[in-house]
C-alpha cells in the first residue's frame, strides 16, 4: 500500500492506476476469482477504468482528487461485454452496425402510433438556414390550413423513418430473419408483419390449438419438464416453538446476548451508560428489573469467567460481535468471533457462541450448528486453525470436539 500510494502521489491517476494494476498482476486476479459468466465483464470495467483516466485532462494534469470526483460526477458509461453464447436483446437503433446468424424482431405488429396533441410543427427544410414555419398545433389530426401541407411532409417523413428502422432491423440478420407477433385487437395494414408476412415461411406455433389431441387437454409437444435443483444441506438448529420462544427464560437469554452485543469491543460499559442499557433492555424485551438483573450477571459471568481472553485487546489480533457469514446458501449470524495473537495461539480463530442454559454441549442440534460455524470460518481461513466453543452463563467455556 505504500508503494501504491507513493505511485498515486507522484503520478498522473492513469499512469498510477497502470503501475498498480502491473505490480498487481490485477486483470489475472480478477479474472482468476470472478464467475465465469462475468468474466468478460469484469475484465471490461477494469480497463475502462484505465480508459476514463486517460481521457480526463488527457491524462497528463488530473490530480487522483479530480479523478475520483470526476467518477463520483457520473456520466461515464460502463462497457458492455458480449457473451458470445448469450441472446442479446436489443432495441433497432442500438443494434446498428451490428450483426448476427440469427435475428428474431419480436412484436411486430403494432398498431400505429396515434398522432399527437399539443405539439410542434417545425417546417425546417435542411437546405434552408433557418424554420419556414414554426407552428404549435392543438392536434396534429386536425391542422389548420396553413399548416396541412407541413404536417402531410412530416407524416411521411415519419412513414420514410419507419421504413428506414425495418430495413436496420432486417440487415443485422447475416442468415436467419423470423418475426414474431400476437394478434393486435385491431388490424393493422402497414405494420412490419403486414409487410413481411407474404414474403416469409410460417412455422407453427409451440402453442398451436391445431396441434392440439381433443382426446388430451394437452398436446404432446407443448409439455416440458423443468430441471430438479441439488439438494442443499439445511443448516441444523433447534427450532424453538413460539411457546417457548416468549418463555422469561428465553427472553431473558436474549436479553444477556443484547447486552454482550453491545458491550463494546474490549471496555465493558460505565455505570451511566449500563443503567440506560437496562432500562432499554426491559423494554425490548418486556423484562422486569429483576430479570435484567439476572441478564446482566449472567453476561457478566461470561466476560470474566473461562473466556475473557476473548476480549483482552492484548491477546486478540481482530474481534467482531454479529458476524454475518453466507454458507451453503445460509446467512449465518455468529455471536463472536475473535483472532488470537498470544503466544502459543496465534493465528488461532476461535466462533464464539453465548448460551444461557447450562451444559449445551450435550445438544446435539447445538452442535451440529456450531459446526457448521466452524466450516463456514475455516473455508475463508482454510490455512489457520479454527476453533469453536460455548461460553455459557455460569462462566464456563465448552470447547467443540
Amino acid at each position: 500500500l505504500l508503494r501504491f500510494k507513493g505511485w498515486i502521489d507522484r503520478l498522473p491517476p492513469h499512469d498510477a492506476l497502470q503501475a498498480i494494476y502491473q505490480d498487481g498482476d490485477v486483470l489475472a486476479r480478477f479474472a482468476a476469482a470472478a464467475p465465469g459468466p462475468n468474466r468478460d465483464t469484469v475484465l471490461a470495467n477494469l480497463r475502462a477504468v484505465l480508459g476514463a483516466a486517460l481521457q480526463l485532462e488527457g491524462g497528463r494534469y488530473a490530480t487522483p482528487y479530480a479523478f475520483v470526483r470526476a467518477l463520483k460526477a457520473g456520466g461515464l458509461q460502463a462497457p458492455a461485454a458480449v457473451n458470445p453464447d448469450a441472446v442479446r436483446l436489443l432495441t433497432i437503433h442500438g443494434a446498428k452496425g451490428l450483426e448476427a446468424p440469427a435475428v428474431l424482431l419480436l412484436d411486430t405488429d403494432t398498431l400505429e402510433r396515434n398522432l399527437e396533441s399539443m405539439s410542434v410543427l417545425i417546417d425546417w427544410p435542411g437546405e434552408a438556414t433557418s424554420p419556414q414555419k414554426f407552428l404549435f398545433l392543438t392536434s396534429e389530426s386536425r391542422p389548420p390550413a396553413c399548416a396541412q401541407v407541413s404536417m402531410a411532409t412530416e407524416l411521411a417523413a415519419r412513414q420514410r423513418e419507419e421504413l428506414n428502422a425495418l430495413y436496420v432491423a432486417m440487415t443485422r440478420a447475416a442468415h436467419t430473419l423470423a418475426l414474431s407477433s400476437i394478434q393486435p385487437h385491431l388490424p393493422t395494414t402497414r405494420s412490419w408483419w403486414q409487410r413481411l408476412q407474404a414474403l416469409a415461411t410460417e412455422l407453427p406455433s409451440p402453442l398451436d390449438r391445431s396441434a392440439v389431441d381433443h382426446g388430451n387437454s394437452r398436446a404432446e409437444h407443448a409439455s416440458f419438464e423443468l430441471p430438479d435443483l441439488p439438494d442443499t444441506p439445511l443448516l441444523p438448529q433447534a427450532a424453538p416453538t413460539a411457546a417457548e420462544d416468549d418463555l422469561p427464560s428465553a427472553r431473558i437469554g436474549k436479553a444477556m446476548h443484547r447486552i454482550l452485543e453491545w458491550h463494546g469491543s474490549y471496555d465493558p460499559l460505565g455505570p451511566e451508560a449500563m443503567l440506560a442499557l437496562t432500562a432499554r433492555i426491559g423494554r425490548e424485551f418486556d423484562l422486569t428489573p429483576e430479570q435484567v438483573g439476572q441478564a446482566q450477571a449472567m453476561a457478566s459471568r461470561i466476560r470474566a469467567g473461562k473466556g475473557s481472553w476473548a476480549w483482552d485487546a492484548r491477546r486478540l489480533a481482530w474481534q467482531g460481535n454479529e458476524v454475518e457469514l453466507l454458507h451453503a446458501g445460509q446467512i449465518l449470524r455468529l455471536d463472536r468471533l475473535v483472532q488470537r495473537q498470544d503466544a502459543g495461539h496465534a493465528g488461532q480463530w476461535w466462533v464464539l457462541d453465548y448460551k444461557s442454559a447450562t451444559a449445551p454441549q450435550h445438544q446435539a442440534a447445538l452442535l451440529a450448528q456450531m459446526r457448521t460455524y466452524r466450516t463456514a470460518v475455516q473455508a475463508i481461513y482454510p490455512d489457520a486453525p479454527v476453533r469453536a466453543a460455548f461460553l455459557t452463563g455460569d462462566g464456563a467455556l465448552e470447547e467443540i470436539a
